[in-house]
């Protein structure tokens, strides 16, 4: 008797790998066994291992725990401020070179550990907001053997005393982690309804915003990035429809040659999603039915039962500016990830190496493994910014993508073009400093990653 199908996701990014679809952009074919998958196999979405994969049954945890609370200690070796990605990756980063060391973590939220990226492919999942959590800050604080303190606002860092002074208490420490994370920038509209715009960066405003979808057919992106483009995908495949108002000429025009996005338009404009570029919203109102009204500067009207921004995001340094660490675009940090202050670290969304700011999984996970070495003393690695790896979350056409970290004097270039396969380069005078690839040619990323990188 044949075995059922299952699924597997990746406890990192959300990915699910089902052996029924297999993973054609990764060479596998549908019906593929996830144990006969080769060991050197990675998530296509954030390039982990195999090994990260659980089974889809196996990842429902409960939020709620008949375990004793684990108390964030007033007196920590490493203080943790943030429980996004970053921050609970340090915690375990730390813990794992240090088994005795008195971890706390600070939260403004509850603390809740998911994967962030899925809330861009949910609906398309059939995955719910409660289908997203892994665990509760305090599971995940028991795992670790660490303190956690939610809810709590963290209102000023006395780095000569090492005090960290929060809405709940104060809390000292040896070194201290910035894990801030960024916001949802928000776009400046005049009339009596921008105020109602929504933004997802977080479980919670995810949550929100899927309550608000139930009982509205259509929605309103504005924005022309990777992320609204995934979610206008992830909105069309829930039978929602979509507009969608881009200030550009083109999707995705920081990080996406035009060719693979003319490429993509196409796709999405196939599939009824309706694309409007060149265009800005300057007002959202309310009509006498109660949906929105949006002009735009082009003198355009739309009408909308939800708006939803996905413009960027901005780091969240507001805490290291009162701290009077240096700032940039983002917290200013070195090659061992330290702030201008030598024992307070900082690293995710709201930290800038080189003038860069990367908002990606990938270099996190450097990161963390380099502070963690570095507070036990080892100086031998340090943390180098470098062109990610990115796979958009475009059911309609694969895409993946290495675009450079400043693209300011080079430019794109084509190298095959064959139907929905293309191969481009950013070269910038004779150097290489980016790719991307559409169709079936996503398959020789990794590889091609590693050639231009010399990883």
């Amino acid at each position: 008797m044949t075995q059922p199908y299952q699924k597997y996701i990746c406890r990192t990014c959300g990915l699910i790998y089902d052996e029924e679809e297999g993973d054609l952009d990764s060479g596998l074919a549908p019906g593929t066994r996830f144990a006969d998958i080769p060991d050197d196999w990675y998530c296509p979405l954030c390039l982990v291992s195999k090994d990260d994969f659980v089974l889809i049954d196996d990842t429902k945890k409960i939020t709620s725990s008949d375990q004793p609370k684990r108390k964030a200690s007033n007196k920590a070796d490493v203080l943790i401020i943030g429980s996004g990605y970053a921050g609970w990756q340090a915690a375990e980063a730390i813990r794992h070179l240090d088994p005795g060391a008195v971890i706390s973590l600070l939260t403004a939220d509850d603390g809740t550990v998911y994967p962030k990226p899925a809330l861009s492919m949910a609906l398309s999942q059939n995955r719910t907001p409660d289908d997203l959590p892994e665990s509760s800050a305090n599971n995940k604080a028991t795992e670790l053997d660490i303190g956690v303190k939610t809810r709590t606002k963290v209102m000023s860092i006395n780095t000569q005393r090492k005090k960290v002074t929060t809405t709940t208490g104060s809390f000292s420490y040896s070194k201290l982690v910035l894990a801030t994370g960024a916001k949802a920038v928000l776009p400046k509209i005049a009339g009596d309804a921008s105020h109602e715009i929504i933004t997802i960066n977080d479980l919670a405003a995810y949550k929100k915003f899927y309550k608000l979808l139930q009982d509205k057919p259509k929605v309103t992106l504005i924005g022309g990035g990777l992320i609204a483009t995934e979610l206008a995908e992830d909105l069309h495949s829930f039978g929602i429809e979509v507009d969608m108002i881009v200030r550009g000429a083109h999707l995705m025009s920081q990080i996406m040659p035009e060719a693979i996005s003319r490429k993509l338009t196409d796709k999405l404009l196939s599939r009824g999603i309706n694309l409007i570029f060149n265009s800005e919203v300057i007002e959202m109102n309310t009509n006498s039915d109660g949906a929105y009204i949006l002009k735009t500067d082009q003198g355009e009207t739309f009408e909308s039962g939800l708006v939803l921004a996905a413009i960027g995001l901005s780091p969240n340094i507001a805490l290291a500016n009162k701290a009077k660490l240096t700032t940039n675009l983002g917290i200013c940090i070195n090659g061992f990830c330290q702030t201008s202050d030598s024992d307070v670290y900082a690293i995710g969304d709201c930290a800038e190496t080189d003038g860069v700011v990367q908002s990606y999984l990938e270099p996190i996970r450097r990161q963390v493994k380099v502070l963690a070495s570095h507070i036990m003393g080892d100086t031998s690695n340090q943390f180098h910014v470098i062109p990610t790896l990115i796979k958009t979350k475009t059911p309609s056409l694969a895409i993946m993508l290495s675009p450079p970290l400043k693209a300011t004097h080079g430019r794109w270039e084509l190298s095959l073009q064959v139907g929905d396969n293309h191969r481009l380069y950013y070269n910038n005078g004779e150097d290489v400093t980016g790719f991307a690839l559409s169709g079936d040619l996503v398959s020789s990323a990794n590889a091609l990653y590693k050639a231009t990188y010399k990883l």
